[in-house]
């Protein structure tokens, strides 16, 4: 959906109105700019991940994953997952995802590939155990596992006699020689489908001084099926502010000897919140076939975006191009200097 992206981007930025660029006052120039960009989800025929489901005694489950959950939210949108195919609740799901020596593989947080490598593995595991229960709960009432119905956390038979989730995990446990149900689920896939992503950027710049600011930026996603549309915001804003440090302020720089020279936050510059103008997310939907419930990766595309279309509205602002960054105030300074000659 990556033409719906451009647009929903055109009209969140006001691009028809604006562009290539808005004169504010003698000296200060708005500039308009895009970029797209697709990434990927995991790597394809090489990632590969694992996911155990258990029934616990108490009719609530574990899901051990190792998917390394850094704050982007993979502990949850697994649970999501697997809570959607088990029909129970979030809170009746609990996740196990730090213990290395008894957890399955994961690759981890690389690449991308924790929605689509990891949460196809939990949708596997998560399908095994539905699977299973259905299996043990028509042992107990004595019937045949095709003519049991599951809704809800509630198995039913034909002549509407059931059992809940609850009391057949109990069941389970307290009749000798009934295993206690565990399920798996391994992923790995021959493809890897990109999410797109269209950015677009409104560049305040000080002509006479060269300082530039961003100050209104639009991301439209195609991610397939957003599945936890808050987390999946937070992560293209965080990416966002992240390209935009790219674009404009982070340096590294080494002196004559070899040393680095911006050790420190001191030198070494990122955007603070007053650095970042306003920020519109939105999402343009599709459905890939091979995710869990039709999703993509969502994790490194949201960064690619802001540094291109930074210098192409530094580029409508002022006139020129500029190949390296970040694109710093000397830089589109010094680029008018060249130009005009000083005043």
């Amino acid at each position: 959906s990556l033409q719906r992206c451009i647009q929903k981007g055109k009209d969140l930025i006001g691009w028809k109105e604006h562009f290539p660029r808005v004169q504010i006052s003698k000296t200060i120039v708005r500039g308009y700019g895009m970029a797209v960009t697709m990434q990927g989800s995991g790597i394809a025929k090489i990632d590969s991940a694992s996911v155990i489901i258990k029934l616990n005694e108490d009719g609530f489950f574990t899901l051990s994953h190792s998917a390394s959950d850094m704050g982007q939210g993979s502990d949850t949108v697994l649970t999501q997952i697997a809570a959607e195919i088990l029909e129970v609740d979030l809170g009746q799901i609990n996740v196990c995802s730090f213990d290395l020596d008894t957890l399955p593989y994961d690759p981890g947080a690389y690449a991308s590939s924790g929605v689509y490598v990891t949460g196809n593995a939990a949708w596997r595991a998560a399908d095994d155990m539905k699977r299973q229960m259905r299996r043990s709960a028509a042992q107990l009432l004595h019937v045949n596992p095709d003519d049991i119905s599951y809704s809800n956390g509630v198995f039913s038979t034909p002549d509407k006699r059931t059992l809940t989730l609850s009391e057949l995990a109990k069941a389970l446990c307290s009749f000798a020689g009934r295993d206690q149900l565990t399920a798996k689920g391994t992923f790995g896939g021959e493809t890897s489908p990109p999410p797109f992503i269209a950015g677009f950027a409104e560049v305040e710049v000080d002509i006479e001084t060269g300082v530039s600011k961003v100050t209104n930026y639009a991301a439209v996603a195609d991610c397939g099926t957003v599945i936890n549309r808050n987390l999946a915001r937070i992560q293209v804003e965080s990416g966002v502010v992240m390209g935009i440090g790219f674009g404009l302020y982070e340096e590294v720089r080494y002196s004559g000897s070899g040393r680095l020279a911006t050790s420190s936050f001191m030198e070494y510059k990122i955007p603070s919140r007053e650095d970042i103008g306003t920020i519109a997310v939105a999402f343009e939907s599709s459905y890939e076939p091979t995710g869990p419930f039709g999703a993509k990766s969502i994790g490194e595309v949201v960064c690619n975006t802001p540094a291109p279309a930074i210098a192409h509205a530094i580029h409508n602002a002022t006139g020129t191009y500029f190949r390296t960054l970040p694109i710093t105030a000397e830089k589109i300074l010094f680029a008018k200097i060249q130009e005009n000659g000083p005043e």
